[in-house]
């Protein structure tokens, strides 16, 4: 194992993000079997980014504003805007993305683990 330099470690082409392929059984693909989508974990600043827009009493959640924007920052294939996904996913079988977050979920660690790491951590009284 090599110790990285700080050339390393800002140098982007050496970055590697886990992925996972995800079958939606639900979802039917063109072949009538089930389909898939591609989640990878986040960069730091998009996983920052997404903490902060996210409430933290999931109550408080929209389908069009919030699962939208966790949906389009989860899964990178295919590709798909926060307005793209709002326009299904309330149509969506709830199992399928129950799929996706749970496994982007273990991907990147727990919810505090996130709150931690975006710096939105508040300790318990």
């Amino acid at each position: 194992m090599a110790r990285l330099s700080k050339a390393q470690l800002g140098d982007r082409g050496r970055f590697v993000f886990d992925q996972e392929e995800i079958e939606l059984p639900e979802i039917l693909g063109d072949d009538d079997k089930p389909g898939t989508v591609l989640v990878r974990t986040p960069t730091v600043g998009t996983r920052d980014a997404l903490a902060k827009k996210l409430p933290d009493d999931e109550k408080a959640w929209s389908v069009e504003e919030h699962v939208a924007l966790l949906f389009s920052t989860v899964v990178v294939d295919p590709e798909l805007s926060q307005e793209e996904a709002a326009e299904f996913l309330e149509d969506w079988p709830a199992s399928a993305l129950d799929k996706i977050i749970s496994q982007w979920s273990k991907m990147i660690g727990t919810d505090e683990e996130m709150r931690q790491s975006a710096g939105e951590f508040r300790p318990s009284n």
